[in-house]
């Protein structure tokens, strides 16, 4: 007796230290390493990219989802194995004998203990099983190309938020030189009103477009302590953070990325972590069909059960059953008949999201591939500009000072020059923009960040 009790000690002892796990099957994906310290170099776009990965609250939801979907692929993994469970307590029993003859009774009192251990097992049930497991590791793909969803989009935040800094300050930049130029072409406008030899309207007007290029750099070094702001929380910093940014690299229009649209909507349809997820949510789909019919269907297990008990009247039992169960439905409302119609309709739901996402991906990188040529050309044309107007102001100003020209011409070429520069500043980061963009469209936006970390 005390052996048979020894065997359910270690048993119960087996199934806790089990139970203690949290991950038995190591079904859980490797957690993220700890977010590394900004590098004590100024920081350039793959250093912003990496500090985003690691510490934007996205990518921590996206993780927690990833490990919730390995719990149930080993929730669904768990019917592979038998089911085992013990029980184990103290029983009181009382006992009453009665004889009619003599009027009499007697009875006694047993205090005793009771174990048992019980097996169940599932054999055959139409391939119920494996279509749930299927279900499961289906959503945990599902699941993890969101991750990878989500990591993209975090990286074409960081980089549209960097692009917008880097734009703003560029806009700082040209507003000082356009300060600058108006703050000489004011000198030489009051100079010249001074000597008598210009109207003092010629100096107003200068004064006033000195004052307006003035409140063009206090607008634009506002938009840059915004767009700092904006970059900091976008890698998961506090809006105040100071960011000690590298010098931006050239640009370099040579990219893959303008290589033929059917070329590149293919890849997208391979790349495409958002078609991934809805291919494998398809997948759970038609693997739920195969589960729900299963339910219609017979099944069949094995028990085994082994129960000990003890009483202290020295009377021990041992009771072993091994048993087949043949478990038929027959009939419950028509329940299981809407349950797989309801499990076909979310199939068909889903092959059809399938369809409609794999339509928008092609509209999506045909628009941005559209918008990436636009851009271009855009730039292309605002150099031509900043050459054309910076030569004009530079020769209306020294008309001007020659006493040749009108200040009018001036202040004309003054304004073409200032709207050059800005056109220019946004042509420039409008390509890098519709490059991430393109990139994101395709779903390579990865690789496009490893090219800039490989050009360092």
């Amino acid at each position: 007796m005390r052996a048979g009790f020894t065997l359910f000690i270690i048993t119960l002892t087996i199934a806790a230290s089990v139970a203690a796990s949290e991950d038995p099957r190591h079904l859980f994906p490797a957690p993220p390493a700890p977010c590394p310290l900004p590098p004590s170099t100024p920081l350039t776009l793959p250093d912003l990219v990496d500090l985003a990965l690691c510490a934007n609250p996205a990518t921590a939801v996206a993780f927690a989802a990833s490990r919730a979907a390995a719990a149930n692929v080993g929730i669904a993994r768990a019917s592979e194995l038998p089911t085992l469970s013990a029980t184990v307590g103290p029983t009181l029993g009382r006992t009453d004998y009665r004889t009619s003859q003599r009027f009499t009774s007697s009875g006694s009192t047993e205090l005793g203990s009771s174990a048992s251990l019980a097996l169940n097992y599932l054999l055959f049930d139409f391939g119920g099983r494996v279509a749930r497991i299927d279900t499961t590791l289906a959503q945990q793909r599902a699941t993890l190309s969101q991750v990878a969803d989500t990591a993209q989009t975090v990286a074409l935040t960081t980089i549209t938020a960097y692009n917008s800094l880097s734009a703003s300050l560029g806009a700082v930049t040209a507003a000082r030189a356009t300060v600058a130029f108006n703050r000489s072409s004011f000198d030489l406008a009051d100079a010249k009103r001074r000597a008598g030899v210009s109207t003092p309207a010629d100096a107003l007007q200068a004064r006033t477009s000195l004052a307006q290029a003035e409140l063009t750099l206090a607008q634009a070094r506002g938009n840059a302590r915004t767009a700092a702001g904006q970059l900091a929380v976008a890698i998961g910093q506090p809006p105040p953070t100071v960011l000690t940014l590298a010098p931006t690299p050239s640009l370099d229009t040579a990219d893959s990325l303008t290589r033929d649209v059917g070329t590149l909507i293919a890849d997208a349809e391979r790349l495409r972590p958002d078609l991934t997820t809805a291919r494998a949510n398809r997948d759970a789909a038609l693997a739920n069909v195969r589960a729900t019919r299963s339910d219609t269907r017979p099944s069949v297990g094995v028990s085994v059960q082994d129960s000990l008990g003890y009483a202290n009247s020295a009377t021990d039992s041992n009771r072993a059953t091994v048993g087949l169960t043949l478990s038929v439905p027959l009939f419950n409302g028509f329940d299981r008949t809407y349950r797989v119609a309801s499990a076909r309709a979310e199939a068909d739901r889903q092959t059809a999201l399938l369809e409609q996402s794999r339509q928008q991906a092609g509209l999506d990188v045909y628009t941005q591939a559209t918008a990436l040529r636009t851009a271009i050309a855009v730039l292309a044309t605002a150099r031509e500009l900043i050459n054309s107007a910076t030569a004009s102001a530079d020769i209306a100003q020294g008309r001007f000072k020659a006493g040749v020209g009108t200040f009018t011409d001036l202040l004309n070429a003054q304004s073409a020059l200032a709207s050059a520069r800005q056109q220019l500043v946004s042509a420039d980061f409008g390509v890098r923009d519709a490059q991430a963009r393109l990139a994101r469209a395709v779903g390579q936006i990865g690789d496009a960040v490893d090219s800039m970390r490989a050009r360092r």
